[in-house]
C-alpha cells in the first residue's frame, strides 16, 4: 500500500478528524524535498505536528525548532547544561528535586547530538518521503482500535513507555524509532500549553513497518467489530435505573435473569449460540425448523452478547 492509501484506510475506518502525520528525522547529507518549507517563525516540535496535521509539509532544521529541549532530544543540537542537569525542571516546579529530575532525564529516550540535521513532517497522504514514524491524533476509543488492530495482526499485547514530560519528541519519535514498537503519549506541559491538542485527545505513534499490518487489520475489524461497538449493541437497557439490589432477590446471578426469545423473529442462524460464552443457548429442532432455546438459563450472567449479535433483535433479557 502507498501512503495515500494507508491514510485513506486509517481516516475512514477510524473516522479520524485529523490527518496522520508522517515524521522523518533527516540524516546528514539528505536532500530536502522541494515541497517542504521552513516555517516563517520557529516552532516547537509539538507545534509542527499540529501544522502538519493541518496539511503543511515542513522542513525543520535546528534554527526552526523553538524548544531547545525537544531539539536536543531529537539529536539536532547539543543539550544545554541547564536542561541536561535537570535544573530547569525545578525552576518550573515540575520536579520535586534534582535527583528525581536527573533520574527522569537518564531514562528518557533521546538521540546523540548531531545525529540528525532536521525534522521533516507532512500529512501521511501527501508525504513525498519515507517517514520513520507516523503520529496519530486520536480519541481514546480510536486509540483502542489501533491497539486492537496490532494485536489482531500479531496476537501480542501492547506495552507503552511514556510520561508527562517530553511527549512529542521523546515518546512519539525517539521511543518508537529505537524500539520498533508503537507508543502512546498524553502530551506534556509544553505540548498542552503551546499547541491546540484538545483535552480529550491523545497521541499514538507508529513505526512505519507496522502501518500496513495495522491498516489491514482495521479493514477486517471495520466489517463487524468497530461498527458494533459504536452502535453500543451490548448496552444494558436498565443502566439508567441501576440502584441497590432488592433484598428479596437471591444472590445467584443466573436466577435473576429471564431470557425471552421471539420464536417468530428467530432465524435459527445460531449466532447467539455461537457467541454465548456460558453455553446458555442451543438450537432445537421444531415444527418450523431450528429455533433457539435457553436450555441453561441459570448460567446466564446477562452479558447481552446474544442480544447484541442477533440480527433480528429476537432476544431480550430482563430481571425478575
Amino acid at each position: 500500500m502507498d501512503y495515500q492509501e494507508l491514510s485513506r484506510i486509517f481516516k475512514e475506518t477510524l473516522s479520524l478528524r485529523w490527518d496522520p502525520v508522517a515524521v522523518r528525522l533527516v540524516r546528514m547529507g539528505e536532500e530536502r524535498p522541494p515541497e517542504a518549507v521552513e516555517p516563517p517563525v520557529p516552532l516547537r516540535h509539538c507545534q509542527s505536528i499540529i501544522a502538519a496535521r493541518r496539511g503543511n509539509c515542513l522542513y525543520m532544521p535546528p534554527r526552526s525548532h523553538a524548544c531547545p529541549d525537544g531539539a536536543g532530544i531529537l539529536g539536532l543540537v547539543e543539550m544545554s547544561p541547564k536542561l541536561r542537569s535537570g535544573e530547569l525542571y525545578l525552576l518550573f516546579k515540575k520536579m520535586p528535586d534534582l535527583e528525581t529530575a536527573r533520574k527522569m532525564i537518564a531514562t528518557r529516550p533521546e538521540f546523540p547530538a548531531g545525529e540528525y540535521e532536521a525534522t521533516l513532517l507532512a500529512p501521511l497522504g501527501a508525504a513525498a518521503f519515507a517517514p520513520d514514524v507516523v503520529i496519530f491524533t486520536l480519541w481514546p476509543e480510536q486509540a483502542m482500535w489501533m491497539c486492537c488492530a496490532l494485536t489482531y495482526a500479531t496476537g501480542e499485547r501492547q506495552y507503552f513507555k511514556t510520561s508527562g514530560f517530553n511527549s512529542t519528541c521523546a515518546d512519539l519519535v525517539v521511543q518508537p524509532m529505537q524500539s520498533g514498537a508503537m507508543n502512546i503519549s498524553f502530551g506534556c506541559y509544553g505540548a498542552r500549553a503551546a499547541s491546540e491538542i484538545n483535552d480529550f485527545e491523545l497521541y499514538l505513534s507508529v513505526p512505519v513497518p507496522l502501518l500496513e499490518p495495522i491498516a489491514r487489520s482495521l479493514l477486517k475489524l471495520s466489517q463487524k467489530s468497530i461498527p458494533e461497538e459504536r452502535q453500543k449493541i451490548y448496552l444494558h437497557p436498565v443502566l439508567d435505573k441501576v440502584g441497590p439490589r432488592r433484598p428479596e432477590v437471591k444472590e445467584t446471578a443466573g436466577s435473576r435473569v429471564e431470557i425471552f426469545i421471539d420464536t417468530e423473529r428467530c432465524l435459527g442462524d445460531g449466532l447467539c449460540v455461537a457467541f454465548c460464552p456460558a453455553g446458555v443457548l442451543a438450537l432445537v429442532e421444531g415444527e418450523g425448523g431450528k429455533r433457539v432455546q435457553a436450555l441453561y438459563p441459570e448460567k446466564c450472567s446477562a452479558c447481552y452478547t446474544c442480544a447484541g449479535q442477533c440480527p433480528e433483535r429476537a432476544i431480550q433479557l430482563s430481571y425478575r
